[in-house]
């Protein structure tokens, strides 16, 4: 089987695609697989580690005012989705897998134009532009979450939830910062694969109300946040500030609570380890849409959503010390995770691949 896998830009659209790619590699172990995606983002770094090739597109995402970058921009794309079509048929894929993200556009186009079979995953609660642009177009469109609002898709969908790598599970080899003690509650901060400035902000007095507590924090900021926080809490024990965390899933297995974003692969990763979490929605998300993930996951009972206002601070703290404080509450919200984490996503998302190819 040849399969490509469209994703790039944000962790959001690239992890759930290696999840895709490393479960095809396990079904089918003489798959034939290509990424395409930019050499502005993650995927050269994950591809190189996983022993995926890798193409490059020169595509940009379009402004949608008139100007000559916006100009330009289009002609890239269209060249791109020319070059794409003519190599397609050339070389004719079982079939493309899309992940949203200007990126995935051109690679969606030309399997449209060379009648490849596409399938989209769709990550958050409310679809991305590309998404619907392509959904009547596809064989199935595998939602993450259920879709907000009564919006619907033309197109067959079905809710696999988004796609999580496998984990061990036993991460006592793992080389954790010197100083943390895996015995002692933890709470893990995450913005998402590019950090959150103004998330981390409002955080930092909570954060030394633990740290003074007793609580460890581990804290993954960003490049833009890294200086200001670790400066912050440079003096107090227990703090362990990263700009960027290759992997957070030793850091998911240890923690008691996630601190963090509303994206919907963060989101998955947390529920498949059974871990609360208190959500602060990026206020200028497209379409409010971290807003609606955040809510989805505080209506099943295992996160709490807080709004990123004035009072965020007093509100996140008071929410994670409930957590915390309260082992019956604890192992609540937990539990509900567990009963909605996308554990056989990928597997779900492949399996459906495999057999329309091969029916």
């Amino acid at each position: 089987m040849r399969i490509i896998i469209a994703a790039g830009g944000t962790g959001g659209h690239i992890f759930p695609a290696l999840s895709v790619a490393q479960e095809m590699k396990r079904q089918c172990p003489d798959v034939s697989l290509l990424w395409i995606g930019t050499s502005r983002s993650r995927e050269k770094e994950v591809c190189e580690k996983n022993s995926i090739p890798l193409q490059l597109t020169q595509v940009t995402g379009m402004k949608r005012s008139l100007s000559p970058a916006a100009v330009a921009a289009v002609l890239r794309f269209c060249r791109e989705v020319l070059r794409m079509r003519a190599q397609f048929r050339a070389n004719r894929p079982d079939a493309v897998v899309a992940f949203g993200g200007y990126v995935s556009a051109p690679v969606c186009a030309a399997a449209v134009l060379a009648r490849v079979p596409l399938y989209l995953q769709e990550q958050n609660t409310v679809p991305g532009v590309v998404t619907r642009i392509f959904a009547s177009r596809a064989r199935c469109i595998f939602l993450g979450l259920p879709l907000a609002d009564g919006q619907r898709l033309r197109g067959t969908t079905t809710v696999t939830g988004t796609p999580v790598r496998v984990a061990s599970r036993d991460y006592d080899a793992f080389a954790y910062p010197d100083g943390l003690d895996r015995g002692k509650k933890m709470v893990l901060i995450c913005g998402g694969s590019q950090g959150a400035l103004s998330m981390n902000r409002c955080l930092i007095e909570p954060v030394k109300t633990w740290l003074a507590a007793g609580t460890q924090v581990v804290w993954q900021t960003g490049e833009a946040g890294f200086t200001e926080v670790r400066d912050a809490l440079k003096q107090l024990p227990g703090a362990f500030v990263f700009e960027t965390i290759d992997d957070p899933y030793p850091f998911y297995a240890t923690a008691r609570v996630l601190v963090g974003r509303s994206g919907a692969s963060s989101m998955a990763e947390a529920a498949y380890f059974g871990l609360p979490c208190v959500l602060i929605p990026l206020p200028w998300a497209t379409e409010n849409h971290q807003w609606k993930n955040a809510g989805w996951a505080e209506a099943q009972g295992w996160a709490v959503r807080v709004a990123q206002a004035d009072n965020t601070a007093t509100t996140v703290a008071a929410s994670v010390a409930r957590i915390l404080d309260d082992q019956k509450t604890w192992e609540r919200m937990g539990g509900k995770a567990i009963d909605h984490a996308p554990s056989s996503a990928a597997s779900d998302i492949v399996s459906r691949i495999v057999g329309d190819a091969r029916a």
